[in-house]
């Protein structure tokens, strides 16, 4: 029997995870290896960068426990250990209904297609963003970038803040990041003895003014000025502008537009939503078009609670639904496996934490071993993330 030919775009966490789904992994990779060599029904290429990111941890760059070597890895032996070819090339366009791959050197055909191309942002929504904001939604050189500023300043006003693409009904976009940030760079500062210096400010249009909660606590228990409702006109160096024209001092600005989807996306024969996402059925699978298929912050969901975020945790819901699909796909059955929806991350503010969760089914994280908020919660944290890069880099 002819294999099927599976071709991935994208090396982050949706393509790892659906990697992960899809192969049985015994205990020693090698084992994979061999097996994959001698009997399998699909042959797996990933065309991508090659390097995986560990975003979640970005945020730790503020405090300095953490920099960019320490949550990048080299995805290749962990494809190669697999029996996975790998394409270090740009895919250009997308042709046939999915089953043509144009990349900037070469033209890939394949029978089945997952796509983890992650996001794009809405930078063009507020002017400015792009010349006089950072962001950590940008990876680890531009908040790299952000840190050498705030560390070469003697002190001055610092806006973080976010906004929400709200038109598939969903959270598109980067509020627990930035809340995260917002309350490590007040510990970073207060660990060197200069938090009265600065002037620490939280903007969002998209919470309301007024707001309550166990994260409005905690910014407010760390003196953070709450411009919740608040949305610049424009971003200026050194200041923000208001609608009337009116202008905000801002030293350093730290910012996370809204999630769209990438130029890719727009540009081929990929179905867009309203968002200007993947449009994404409840099985995942890019509607319209057949044996195509997509998971993580590049798609969207069908008809999802208002709450559902973009996070690494969905995009594992997402990916091992599909892994499940397309192996009933290849099997000759239906894919009738659909996805549960869930928001759970630790939000680490580093002499404290909390665990922020909410599901479909109202289930709780790891069956509520774990406090909901305690200091222990960053050790738990970052087990996660030791225990996954362990996995990509060894395993």
């Amino acid at each position: 029997m002819k294999k099927k030919n599976i071709t991935i775009i994208g090396n982050g966490f949706a393509s790892l995870f659906f990697i992960q789904y899809l192969l049985f992994l015994p205990l020693y990779p090698i084992f994979t290896w061999f097996f994959r060599r001698l009997y399998s029904k699909i042959e797996i290429t990933v065309i991508g960068n090659g390097d995986f990111v560990y975003f979640p941890a970005i945020p730790e760059f503020i405090t300095c426990k953490k920099n960019k070597h320490d949550i990048t890895v080299d995805i290749k032996p962990f494809l190669k250990r697999r029996n996975i070819n790998f394409v270090n090339e740009t895919v250009t366009n997308i042709q046939d209904g999915g089953r043509t791959i144009i990349t900037d050197t070469g033209v890939y055909k394949n029978d089945i297609l997952f796509l983890g191309i992650g996001p794009a942002f809405l930078k063009d929504d507020i002017p400015g963003t792009m010349e006089h904001t950072f962001s950590p939604c940008d990876g680890a050189d531009s908040m790299l970038k952000f840190v050498d500023k705030l560390y070469a300043m003697d002190g001055g006003i610092i806006y973080l803040g976010f906004k929400i693409n709200k038109k598939d009904g969903f959270v598109s976009g980067r509020g627990g990041q930035m809340y995260e940030c917002a309350c490590l760079l007040d510990y970073a500062l207060k660990e060197k003895g200069i938090r009265d210096k600065y002037e620490i400010h939280f903007f969002s249009p998209d919470v309301s003014v007024g707001d309550t909660g166990m994260i409005t606590d905690r910014l407010q228990e760390r003196g953070i000025i709450l411009d919740y409702g608040y949305e610049p006109a424009e971003f200026l160096d050194g200041w923000l502008k208001d609608i009337d024209g009116s202008l905000r001092k801002a030293d350093l600005v730290l910012y996370s537009p809204g999630i769209t989807g990438s130029e890719l996306v727009k540009n081929s024969c990929l179905p867009v939503s309203k968002g200007g996402q993947i449009d994404t059925d409840k099985y995942g699978q890019v509607k319209g078009l057949n044996n195509v298929y997509a998971a993580g912050d590049c798609a969207s969901h069908e008809n999802p609670p208002a709450w559902v975020p973009h996070q690494a945790h969905m995009a594992q819901l997402r990916s091992q639904t599909v892994a499940k699909n397309v192996k009933a796909k290849i099997n000759g059955k239906q894919a009738t496996n659909t996805y549960r929806y869930e928001l759970s991350c630790i939000m680490n503010m580093e002499n404290d934490a909390i665990w922020l969760h909410m599901s479909s089914d109202n289930k709780p994280p790891f069956w509520n071993i774990f406090p909901r908020r305690s200091k222990k919660l960053i050790k738990v944290k970052n087990s996660f993330e030791k225990l996954y890069l362990v996995y990509l880099r060894y395993f």
